[in-house]
């Protein structure tokens, strides 16, 4: 069984050493030291800095400035579980899969399926890097950064031969019906809270919504077009260069991906992402841009139309994000919000004729 790292004192010279050889990123010489800098807590986790000194004989490549990922102490270890096991296997499996990946470097993942708890040991980006301050989105050149970043992860695993099997899981049509069942009555359960506060107009789209929820959802039966997804790609989920021109946009926290329609991270990063008039002036060419660039990491068989589309329907599924955000107890000004800004887009994208055809 392995055991986690539960707090940054656990990272000893010794420890560091091993785990780093093991790995592959310490081919001779040892640490000698290692320094916490900082230690907070966040919604999930909490977080280290670390500063680490080598032996003399060491090779300059291992990392200076380690990042810290560890669960917290107070989840349930229901949640701990769900949530660690998955952001493991990714950095474990998936992330080793890609050549250059536009992922923070993770020099060692471990999950204890006996405690539920987790520790990613990952590369420190605080440097190089930065995170807008929610709820300010970037501005539109990192926007288009970060369409590039998302569509070399969907390029990479479109329509892989393991999508479903090995690689994350597909509905079968019993899985869907239960899962659209919950749909129906969640959203149900919804429409009956909100009462008055919710229009007649915007009822009937939450009746369209469950009258085509086989459609929208149905996709997800089949590989063909799917890819894995981040499954939480807000803006404020990347981190972006301070110098465009020696780095990257990174992506981070993976503890919701799963095989889904590409354009669904779009959808909820960029519909869901920002308000009615930015959005709608920077959304067709945020969704170009990504497209394009499908196309240069070797999609094939995958038109414009096809992607506009794609991000259309995902758009209609936003509106089933403040019903989940609602049902999991979140605040009330964060799904509130989020049912103008799902209402807003869907009138905007005309998802009204595709919902309807």
């Amino acid at each position: 069984m392995e055991n986690a790292i539960t707090t940054p004192d656990q990272i000893t010279p010794e420890w560091l050493t091993s785990v780093l050889r093991k790995n592959g990123f310490l081919k001779r010489g040892k640490v000698i030291n290692v320094k916490n800098i900082l230690t907070k807590t966040t919604v999930l986790s909490v977080v280290s800095r670390l500063e680490v000194g080598y032996s003399v004989d060491v090779p300059p490549s291992p990392p200076a400035k380690l990042f810290l990922k560890m669960s917290r102490p107070d989840l349930s270890q229901a949640v701990s579980s769900e949530l660690n096991s998955k952001e493991v296997e990714f950095y474990r499996n998936m992330a080793r899969e890609m050549n250059d990946p536009p992922f923070i470097c993770c020099y060692d993942a471990t999950y204890s399926s006996e405690s539920g708890k987790s520790h990613l040991l990952l590369d420190d980006l605080s440097e190089t890097h930065f995170q807008p301050d929610s709820p300010r989105p970037p501005s539109e050149s990192y926007c288009e950064l970060a369409m590039e970043c998302m569509a070399q992860l969907h390029a990479h695993w479109w329509e892989h031969p393991g999508l479903g099997k090995e690689i994350g899981k597909l509905f079968d049509e019993s899985e869907l019906s239960v899962f659209v069942g919950e749909v129906e009555k969640n959203v149900i359960s919804f429409i009956d809270f909100l009462g008055d506060r919710l229009s007649v107009e915007r009822r009937k789209i939450y009746d369209r919504l469950l009258w085509s929820r086989y459609k929208i959802w149905g996709r997800l039966t089949d590989a063909t077009g799917l890819t894995v997804t981040h499954g939480d790609a807000h803006w404020w989920n990347l981190l972006y260069p301070r110098d465009t021109y020696k780095h990257r946009v990174r992506l981070f926290d993976w503890h919701l991906w799963h095989v889904d329609v590409g354009a669904r991270d779009l959808a909820f990063m960029v519909a869901l992402g920002g308000y009615s008039e930015r959005r709608a002036a920077m959304e067709q060419n945020l969704i170009r841009r990504y497209h394009n660039s499908l196309i240069a990491h070797g999609v094939r068989n995958y038109t414009w139309a096809d992607c506009w589309n794609d991000y259309r329907w995902s758009a209609i599924r936003n509106l089933n994000i403040p019903v989940i955000q609602w049902l999991q107890g979140k605040s009330a000004e964060l799904w509130w919000g989020n049912l103008e800004k799902a209402m807003v887009a869907y009138e905007d994208l005309d998802c009204f004729e595709l919902i309807n055809n």
